[in-house]
């Protein structure tokens, strides 16, 4: 009986750490992202979000809601440049970072400084043709990284404030974003 209680912790601590080992890191997740936005897969891009986000995140992007192209406007997407800020300077750019931190822990919390370039049908203030930026709060959530946030990043502040890829459309991309409004 000792043989198999201790055959069956062995194994469930295998599986447990196999599958640990194995979680996607932020940026794997951010990879997906790109890909699942570039292929309309509204589903598995749904997954990607917290639990408590998932049904809002599929509802906005399904079936054109509110007659927008979400998803759908995006014809092709790769993610360019991808960086994780420290919480001193990602709490100047996430107000609610603070919230997140209390929630999770912050040792279960990260910001991403993200670069992707998309090709879209339709340009609007937050899909524009070439590179876009984001700012990404990532939580873990029993054990697999999951976005929480994704904001339009501020990239005149982020670059005034040394935190920037150092891309020249940073600085005018708030300038491009204003005049497809």
């Amino acid at each position: 009986m000792k043989y198999i209680a201790a055959l069956t912790i062995l194994l469930g601590s295998f599986f447990c750490f196999h599958t640990f080992m194995y979680a996607d890191t932020p940026i794997q997740v951010v990879q997906k992202e790109v890909k699942y936005i570039e292929n309309d897969n509204t589903v598995l891009y749904s997954k990607l979000w917290v639990r408590s986000m998932q049904n809002a995140v599929l509802f906005h992007h399904s079936d054109n809601v509110r007659n927008q192209d979400t998803l759908r406007n995006v014809t092709s997407s790769s993610l360019v440049k991808a960086k994780q800020l420290p919480f001193k300077k990602a709490s100047m750019y996430i107000p609610r970072l603070s919230q997140y931190v209390s929630k999770a822990g912050k040792e279960n919390i990260q910001v991403h400084y993200i670069a992707v370039h998309y090709n879209v049908k339709k340009e609007n203030a937050y899909q524009l043709n070439g590179m876009n930026y984001f700012l990404q709060v990532f939580v873990k959530e029993r054990g697999e990284w999951k976005i929480a946030e994704s904001v339009v990043a501020p990239t005149e502040q982020i670059v005034a404030n040394g935190d920037g890829f150092g891309m020249k459309e940073e600085m005018v991309y708030g300038d491009r974003r204003e005049n497809v409004k």
